[in-house]
């Protein structure tokens, strides 16, 4: 059996379940390689499987969807580590059994998600104990900026955590924005956090926001890798847990394509 694996914004942190993959293949016999994209030739390169999962953007997979099926349906069976519902809609085309793990840092019933918010809210309290304890003339506002594009659960409850305000659109709906700040200065607070992704550049939300109002604007950015942790927490830790198990045993069973889910840590 040939079984081939593909991380696709996925994260670090995912050795319990590559050593599962790594102990059906030996007890199997089976050849098992991890699959890299190769930028220069544009094409999936498979090389030996190593404990940390090499990542492609699924905006690369989109691309060249082409490419990644005809790779894929060389293999018998294929795992894919992370990837939105786009990802298993291009990759269901491949004739070739799939299992899809769901590992992402932006949606709650994802392994990572759990890790990654507590990263962000602990370095945003940081700022906020830096800012809320200094006496300031005008509004000091923070805009914190979260990795994709679409309005996550990521951004939801970052800001939840830190009593901020999630801020998506463009200049038509960043009124709101302008109007929570006015009411929060009225109020006497003199700091806020407005969360954001990629979709927007913080600094054309700076200058219409400063346009309204007097204030000071300061930008904290995260990329994909500074939401992730070489300390997972306990949840994410009890979900890896679970997902190795059910890895393990979709290729034991030589099941069919499945799509995991997560619900309350469980794998369904």
């Amino acid at each position: 059996m040939r079984i081939g694996v593909l991380g696709i914004d996925t994260i670090n942190e995912t050795k319990s379940i590559t050593q599962d993959i790594t102990k059906f293949a030996s007890e199997t016999n089976s050849v098992i390689e991890g699959l890299e994209w190769q930028t220069a030739s544009s094409e999936l390169k498979a090389e030996a499987l190593e404990n940390r999962i090499r990542s492609v953007s699924e905006k690369i997979l989109i691309k060249n969807k082409e490419s990644f099926i005809k790779a894929i349906e060389a293999y018998d069976a294929v795992i894919v580590f992370g990837g939105s519902k786009k990802a298993v809609d291009v990759l269901s085309f491949a004739q070739v059994k799939l299992l899809f793990l769901p590992i992402s840092i932006l949606s709650d019933r994802s392994l990572g998600y759990d890790t990654a918010l507590n990263e962000v809210v602990t370095n945003v309290l940081k700022v906020k104990d830096t800012i809320s304890s200094l006496l300031y003339m005008k509004q000091r506002v923070c805009c914190v900026q979260l990795p994709g594009e679409d309005l996550s659960d990521l951004m939801r409850d970052a800001a939840a955590a830190v009593d901020g305000l999630v801020v998506t659109g463009g200049e038509s709906v960043w009124m709101h924005a302008a109007d929570y700040l006015r009411e929060k200065d009225q109020k006497g607070v003199t700091y806020s956090f407005l969360i954001i992704n990629e979709s927007i550049q913080p600094e054309q939300l700076g200058a219409f926001l400063q346009q309204q109002m007097d204030l000071d604007f300061k930008e904290l950015l995260f990329d994909e890798s500074q939401c992730m942790s070489s300390r997972p927490t306990a949840a994410d830790r009890i979900i890896e847990k679970n997902l190795s198990q059910a890895v393990y045993e979709w290729l034991k069973n030589a099941d069919d394509t499945k799509e995991l889910t997560i619900e309350n840590k469980e794998v369904k």
